[in-house]
């Protein structure tokens, strides 16, 4: 139970940042979906120990946030 409520505090770690770094909003959906990815990569972790917990998650976790930034401004049109 414990780690659920560690992985709750980098979620919100990590999304805040993002929300820092943006200045608005417009994160939200890809963030979303990200967090949506790694909920079950948790549960998966706890059942095979493929990643160290926390610090080897919490690095898994941040470029999993990046990845999906970028696969969703690939697909965002150019505002000109």
């Amino acid at each position: 139970m414990r780690s659920w409520v560690v992985l709750l505090v980098i979620l919100g770690f990590l999304l805040g940042g993002c929300t820092v770094l943006t200045g608005d909003m417009s994160h939200w959906p890809s963030s979303l979906a990200a967090v949506l990815f790694l909920i079950p990569a948790k549960w998966a972790n706890d059942r095979l120990q493929i990643l160290a917990w926390p610090m080897e998650f919490l690095l898994a976790s941040g470029v999993t946030m990046i990845v999906f930034s970028l696969i969703r401004l690939y697909f965002t049109p150019l505002p000109y």
